[in-house]
Parts: structure tokens; C-alpha cells; sequence
């Protein structure tokens, strides 16, 4: 824990207990009490209830020592590695989102298979404290009405989720590294119709952005899109982009899966009727080109239990009646620009993925935004109040040795006009 975190813890401690610092045992008394009923914002720790007798032992230690005796002590185990750091716990959390009514005894075996929880791996029951503690089960019982629904016309409501697949090699060589292959899906309401989808080795947010993508080119904007609380769904990008795009974001209660139903039985059969029929090792791209096939040849043409009808005939009897709204390229490409902040450097340059970019002179020491295409990080593009200046060139240094730059050549103005030499 950093110096100002146990200043701050301190000062904290100190506010609570400073109304009582004269006062007798039995007004402390009842002023610990009171505010044991309550939820103290703490500082590095979140939202906690405080026992009296912690409280108490705070006024003894300030009593005692002074200010430097609320400081929280440093740990007794410091400088050697924890069993748990912020990695695995979030790989715990992940993990049990993704499979809410699993035991905990399976949630350790699928942890441990995967290399999550450190090494060597936590035991058993330091997992069950952890989910004790964060409440990673769902209640027993339901509480909740559920009743099937249905949306009326296409492009109502698509439910996107991740499912996750078979190993496969990254590239063509055999010697390639191997990863997980994660489906990300989104599926139409009305028509069951799988309206965009990808394998990728990643369960992100860049990775959902390129698969909405896709379907809105192709299917045109929905009025809603269903999601659950996944980090890649929960992320600004997709709020903004969703509010920007007109579309209704709607996220699914923790731990109901089956609220997606949908989405979720079309994983079982994708598992039942594709996954099962794969044999041998694929790559990525072997993969992401049978699972294409496989709905044109098979699950968009075949006769769909929950509908009575073909996912495809169905998507076209109703879209035919529809005005469905759609975006270029070009409005989706800005809408789901992704963002991010970097100090410009006295030479004028940022660092950005492990390049080097120029920036015009007159933000040289100032915070400045870049945005680029979900799909394109080469396209940087330089933002000021919202508005969008220029896009940023790769450092050219044996160019800039050769060119001759007069004091105010390159000036904001200029390169907002693109007045740059390409």
C-alpha cells in the first residue's frame, strides 16, 4: 500500500472518530453505534460497515500515538509474492459469470486447467472464502417472473454474448501457439438469425465492437441490444457508442443466464451440431471459415423448433416490411472510434503501441485525445474538445534530419487544414 493511500486511510479514521474525541465513554458510546449501522466510503478499500469495536481502537491508538497511529501498519507478509493478486481474482470473477450455476469444487477444476489461480494454484477452500465473500453464487431460489417473450418484427432486440470453444493454432505453422477459441455471437429476437459473429483468442471489447460491426453493415441498426455485465460489455466504448448510435443498451441481472436464453441455446446446439462434427486441429482462420459455412449450409436453412420456421425465411418476411435504419461505413468507423489520452513530449512525439507518432508543436506538454478505428489502428487521428484536428503520421527521423522546419511551420492550424507533407 502507497504512502498517501495510508495518509488518506488515516485522515479517513481520524474524521470518524473526531465528533467524540472529549466526549464521555457514554456518548462514544452511542456515537459508535450509530455509526456502525452505517456505510463508510474507506479509502483504497470501497464501501465497508465499521465495527464500535474497531472504531475504539482507533480513538485508543490516536490517544496513544497521535495522527502517524491511524496510519495503517505495512503487512506482515510484505515483499513476498501473494497468493491471489488483482489478475487472479479477476479471473475468478470472470469465470464465475460466465458459469454462474456451476459448484464451486468445478470452478476450481476449471481454474486450475486453465492456469488461474497462480502458481502453485490456491487450495479449495481459499476459493470457497473468496466466493463467500463476493458473493460469486447465485440465490438458491428465484424471486423473478419469467415468461417467454418474443419481439414482434426483426432488428427489435439482438442478444449478444461470448461462448467459449475448442483449442486452436493461431497461424498455418504447426508449431504456432496454441489459444482458446472464443465465439463471440449476436443473434436476432424474431428470426434466430445470427446477424454477426466471430471466433477470436479473445473475449474483448475490441473483439465485440469488430463483430457489431459487421452486423450493423450488414442488418442495419437494432432498437436494442441485450447484453449481460462482462467487462467487454460494461465498457464505455460500447455505451457511447450505442447512446451515439441511437440503440437501447440493455444489461441482463447478474448471474441470470437464462434471461439470454436465446443466445444461450443456440450455443448448445452450435456445441451439439458444429463443435462435435470438427475433427483434427484447426487454425483460427479454418475455424472462423467452417463456423461460416456451417450457418449458410446448415442453421440459417434448416427448420427452427422455437419459430416453426427457416431463421432465414423468417428474417426476410419481416425485414421486406420494415424501414430499417442503417449507417455507412464511414458513421460506424466514427462511432466506434476507440479512445485513449497521452502527454505530447517535448519533441513534439507520442508513443503509441509501441510506435511513435508526430503531433503538431503547439500541444507539446499537453494532454491530448487520440481515437482510431476499432478494426484500424493505423488510422490515429488527433481530437481537441471533441473535435477531430488530424490524423497523426508515424516519426519519419531520417526525413527530419533532411527537412529544414522554420519557427512556426507547423503549427495546429496548419495540420487541421492538412497541410502536412505526406
Amino acid at each position: 500500500m502507497q504512502d498517501d493511500i495510508r495518509e488518506q486511510i488515516a485522515l479517513f479514521r481520524y474524521r470518524l472518530i473526531s465528533p467524540i474525541l472529549v466526549e464521555p465513554a457514554r456518548e462514544q458510546n452511542a456515537y459508535f453505534r450509530q455509526q456502525a449501522t452505517q456505510t463508510h466510503g474507506l479509502p483504497h478499500y470501497g464501501p465497508r460497515q465499521i465495527a464500535p469495536s474497531t472504531m475504539k481502537a482507533w480513538l485508543r491508538a490516536y490517544r496513544q500515538g497521535g495522527f502517524d497511529a491511524l496510519r495503517p501498519k505495512p503487512r506482515a507478509d510484505m515483499g513476498r509474492p501473494r497468493r491471489l493478486g488483482d489478475q487472479e481474482l479477476a479471473a475468478i470473477r470472470a469465470k464465475a459469470r460466465a458459469y454462474p450455476f456451476v459448484t464451486v469444487r468445478r470452478l476450481h477444476e476449471m481454474l486450475i486447467e486453465h492456469g488461474q489461480l497462480g502458481d502453485p494454484p490456491a487450495c479449495y477452500n481459499t476459493l470457497v472464502r473468496i466466493v463467500k465473500q463476493e458473493k460469486l453464487r447465485p440465490d438458491g431460489a428465484r424471486s423473478d417472473e419469467r415468461k417467454r417473450f418474443e419481439t414482434p418484427a426483426v432488428n427489435e432486440l439482438w442478444v449478444c454474448d461470448f461462448m467459449h470453444g475448442p483449442t486452436v493454432r493461431l497461424d498455418e505453422r504447426e508449431k504456432a501457439r496454441r489459444a482458446k477459441a472464443i465465439l463471440c455471437a449476436i443473434i436476432d429476437d424474431h428470426s434466430r438469425m445470427i446477424v454477426g459473429y466471430a471466433f477470436s483468442a479473445h473475449e474483448t471489447v475490441s473483439v465485440l465492437t469488430l463483430v457489431l460491426k459487421e452486423a450493423l453493415l450488414a442488418f442495419g441498426l437494432p432498437k436494442r441490444l441485450y447484453v449481460d455485465n462482462g467487462p467487454a460489455f460494461s465498457s464505455d466504448l460500447l455505451a457511447t457508442a450505442c447512446a451515439r448510435m441511437g440503440v437501447s443498451l440493455v444489461h441482463s441481472k447478474p448471474y441470470d443466464s437464462p434471461s439470454r436464453g436465446k443466445i444461450e441455446r443456440f450455443f448448445r446446439t452450435v456445441r451439439d451440431r458444429f463443435l462435435s462434427g470438427l475433427t483434427g486441429e484447426l487454425t483460427l482462420d479454418e475455424l472462423n471459415d467452417a463456423f461460416a459455412a456451417w450457418l449458410t449450409d446448415d442453421y440459417h436453412h434448416k427448420a427452427h423448433g422455437g419459430i416453426d420456421a427457416r431463421p432465414v425465411d423468417r428474417y426476410h418476411a419481416s425485414a421486406g416490411r420494415l424501414d430499417i435504419r442503417r449507417l455507412s461505413a464511414h458513421e460506424l468507423d466514427e462511432f466506434l472510434l476507440v479512445r485513449y489520452e497521452r502527454v505530447v513530449g517535448n519533441d513534439a512525439t507520442i508513443s503509441f503501441k509501441g510506435r511513435v507518432f508526430e503531433v503538431p508543436a503547439a500541444y507539446i506538454r499537453q494532454r491530448i485525445e487520440i481515437r482510431h478505428p476499432v478494426d484500424d489502428a493505423d488510422q490515429l487521428w488527433l481530437y481537441d474538445s471533441g473535435a477531430r484536428v488530424g490524423r497523426l503520421r508515424l516519426v519519419d527521423v531520417n526525413e527530419n534530419a533532411r527537412t529544414f522546419r522554420p519557427s512556426g511551420a507547423r503549427d495546429a492550424i496548419s495540420f487541421a487544414r492538412g497541410e502536412v507533407k505526406k
